[in-house]
Order: C-alpha cells, then structure tokens, then sequence
C-alpha cells in the first residue's frame, strides 16, 4: 500500500510524485509506457511558458485564461462569483467556468514552480516557436524531456515507486465515498489492486481515443491525430474514471488545442505555421479563410480548426520562393517533407489531385486581388487584399505562378480540452460542488479551457498544479498517519 498514487509519468505526473515524497508520503507512479517511453505528451513538447522571465507570468496571463474561462453561466449564480471561494454556493463550484481563484491559483503558482524546478538542476531559456508572436516565452533548456528526465529520477531517489506497463482503470471508493485506491491492468499480471490514502490522476485527457474524440468532437475528429507520440498514450481513463465516481465536468469537451501539421510526416509536433505569407485552399481547389487575420501565435489555432471543417480535414498552404524575404521563416516549417513544387498551376493541381480550373480560378482572383504597399513581414502590415471572400488581412502578396511550392496540412490535436473540476488545490470537486475526499487532478485532466487554448500554459499548467496536488495530499496522509 501507498500512501499516495499518482496516475501518469509526465509534467503532472511527475511534480505531484516528487512533491508528495518531498512532505514524506510513500508514492507510487502508474505510467501506462515503458520506463523509455515514459513522460507523456511532455517527452516530446518544446514547454514553452507564457513568461517573460523566470520570475513573472505574462502580464496577460490572468486576462486570457479569464476570457476563456467558461460559456453561458446564469447571471443569478454568477453574481456569488465575487464572493471569496469558501463562500460561493456549491451549485456555482460545480459549474462549468474556469474559476477565478484557481486562474489566480495557477497564475500565483507559477514563479514558485519555475523556482523548484531550478532547484533539482533545470535551466531556462528565452524561446519563441513563432515567426511573429504576441507575448515572449521561456522553455526548460532541452524542452519537455528535461522535465521527464530530470523529475523522474528525482523522484526515485526520494523512493517513489513507478509500475510502467500498467494501466488506471478505475478508482475505488470506501462506504462514505472517500477515494482509497486504484484498480488497474498490468502487462506483467493482469488485473491488480492498488490501495492508497489519496489518488492523484495525472494521466492526460482522450486525445488518443478516436471514440471518445469522435463521440465528444464529432465525426471531423477522424482526421486529426495526436501531435505527438505521447498523447497516443492518452486514451481518457483519468477523465472516465473521475466522471464515474460522481466528479463535476469542466472544459469545453468538444474542442481540444489544435495545432497545423503536415500529414505525410511523423516527426513529432510537425508543424508547418508559415501559412500567413501564401494561401490555404481546400481538396476542392478553393480558399476558405482569412489566413494572416492576426500574429501567428494568436490565430493558428482557430485556423487549424477551419482546415479541420474542410473536406477529410485537409488543406495545402500555396506559395513561392518569395517566403525567403520572411526571417526566420525556416523555424514556422517543421516537418522533416520537403514543400511539393510545380512550374505550372495546372502542374500543381496534378500534384494535390484538386481541380484544375478551380484552382487556377483561386490562384488568379486572389493575385488580382492584392493591394500595393509594403510588405512588413514580422508585423501586422496591413497589406491585404480586396473584393474577395474570404480577404486576407495581412502580409497578401502576388503568388508566383511559375514557381509555386505546397504544403498539405491537417489539424492535430495537443490535447483535449475536457476535464473535471478542481479547487485552486487540485482537488476534485463532484457534481454537487463538495470535495470528493481522496481525489486530485493535474494536468490534462484538469478542465481549464473554454473556446480557444491560451497558448504556453498547458506545461505550467501540469507542473503548477501536480506540485499542488503532491503538496496537499502528501500533507493530508502525514496527518492521516
């Protein structure tokens, strides 16, 4: 027996297991991979955070995870939500909003988290993935597997015990309904019962189950995929098994954090985020977004959405040699493929397999359709197009038609956006809004996000809120004992 179980090997996983054994609770860890495998969508992430420095969130950090904090609350039950956190109504706990003291939570969270994880050896850089970007970033020097691989034998030198090859299944409960344990499925034995004091699930949200992608998503989710090995992990128990013992929904579980990558790759987190300086066009030959309405960092996520609503949910971002005259366009294009290239706009639709004419049709308009000025390519410019549907707001230069290169693209999914409800400690709330005594959450299987992903902050939000749940429910057995 354990005093706590933790449920997943990555960001969450990991800083809840180590702070957990740092209040002296005995742990153990049941990561569904192998020990080479294991951290996760967090092996293979850049962890970028929403942090300007090492010391300080962005100054809008608080601001965008409030705008995307929930949908239609009744006006009745959200006037309580001035009120402090012990005080509101249990029913407005229970809602589906991302509430404002545990934004505040997490955003208070951060620079302590920043300052541990400094503690056990990581380093931290200044970082941008983005050719244009709204707010700066830092990242972990070596990314996400510096996480894995500097938490995980931390944490087994603090004696946590990690069962790899085993998988969550669902939890189980005492006669007053307090979490006391885990049953799960091992490759080595089969079924097999793990007795604690406290569970904390840490094991990413269902990106990695095309049923329950296409049961919340619908049936477009056949053509996304994980962006990365690690969500194929990600098959959804952790939300499931909370779910069924009585926890309250939170995040918007028909959308997830979507990213644009090119298909024929399977480079991890293939991204191909140039498409603001050429033009998007469907199977069909034909536009279907404005795709330079803001910096890159602010709207790639809403036109991976657009290029999953197309046609088996791809799309090909046309342009030419001119993205060259674009700095540091190379870092927007990471896939391993090389661009498709065609001397001709009859060439080119012979190569996507699209329509000929439609094509040529959308490629003429839309030159025809560009205004003179200046092209500012790290700045929104200004420099659009008119008297076509859908413009382009920024960055529209002429196409040339005798050298044209294309990327096939489709919408990934990083991670899915339903969850369950936590208080500002990560605790799990149930549907009547009370405590279900035992239970925390971390990660992806915290609901946070509603509508749209506040960009560089999923890492922080694992790491923040395992070492919460770790702090607290490592306290709870100490007292317990």
């Amino acid at each position: 027996m354990h005093d706590v179980i933790v449920v997943g090997c990555g960001a969450a996983g990991l800083s809840a297991a180590l702070s957990a054994a740092e209040q002296g609770a005995s742990v153990g860890v049941l990561e569904r991979s192998t020990k080479e495998l294991r951290g996760g969508n967090t092996r293979y992430t850049e962890a970028f955070f929403r942090m300007p420095n090492e010391t300080e969130v962005s100054p809008d950090f608080v601001e965008k995870l409030a705008d995307s904090s929930g949908g239609a609350i009744d006006p009745a039950l959200l006037q309580h939500s001035v009120k402090p956190y012990e005080q509101w109504p249990p029913l407005l706990r229970a809602q589906p909003l991302s509430d404002p003291a545990l934004i505040q939570s997490f955003a208070d969270g951060v620079p302590p988290t920043i300052a541990w994880l400094k503690s056990y050896g990581l380093k931290f850089i200044e970082s941008n993935p983005f050719v244009t970007a709204a707010v700066k970033r830092i990242s972990p020097s070596g990314g996400g597997e510096a996480i894995v691989e500097t938490l995980a034998p931390a944490a087994d030198a603090k004696g946590v015990s990690f069962y790899y090859e085993t998988t969550a299944r669902s939890l189980i409960q005492n006669a007053k309904g307090d979490v006391v344990g885990i049953n799960a499925w091992t490759r080595a034995s089969g079924n097999r019962q793990f007795e604690s004091r406290a569970v904390i699930l840490a094991c990413g949200s269902y990106e990695g189950n095309l049923e329950a992608m296409i049961r919340y998503v619908g049936h477009n989710a056949l053509f996304t995929r994980p962006v990365a090995p690690g969500g194929m992990y990600n098959k959804g128990e952790g939300v499931e098994m909370a779910l069924a013992v009585g926890a309250a929904p939170a995040g918007q579980y028909d959308a997830f954090h979507a990213e644009p990558i090119d298909p024929r790759s399977g480079r991890p987190e293939a991204n191909v985020q140039m498409f603001s300086y050429g033009i998007l066009v469907n199977k069909l030959g034909k536009r279907f977004t404005d795709e330079a309405p803001q910096l890159s960092d602010v709207c790639y996520e809403e036109i991976s959405r657009a290029i999953l609503r197309q046609p088996d949910g791809t799309a090909y971002c046309i342009y030419d040699a001119s993205i060259k005259d674009v700095p540091g366009y190379e870092k927007a294009i990471r896939t391993d493929m090389p661009p498709i290239r065609a001397r001709s706009i009859a060439q080119l639709a012979g190569e996507l397999g699209v329509d000929g004419r439609a094509l040529e049709h959308t490629i003429t308009s839309y030159n025809s359709s560009v205004q003179d000025g200046p092209f500012s390519p790290l700045e929104l410019d200004g420099k659009c197009t008119k008297g076509i549907e859908p413009p382009k707001s920024n960055w529209a230069r002429r196409i040339n038609e005798k050298d044209l290169l294309a990327m096939p693209m489709i919408c990934s999914n990083v991670f899915s956006f339903g969850g369950v409800k936590v208080t500002p400690n990560a605790q799990v709330l149930n549907r009547d809004g009370y405590i279900i005594p035992g239970l925390y959450a971390a990660g992806e299987v915290i609901g946070l996000y509603y509508g749209g992903y506040v960009g560089s902050t999923s890492v922080l939000r694992g790491l923040v809120f395992g070492r919460k749940a770790g702090q607290d429910a490592g306290r709870l057995c100490a007292v317990r004992v």
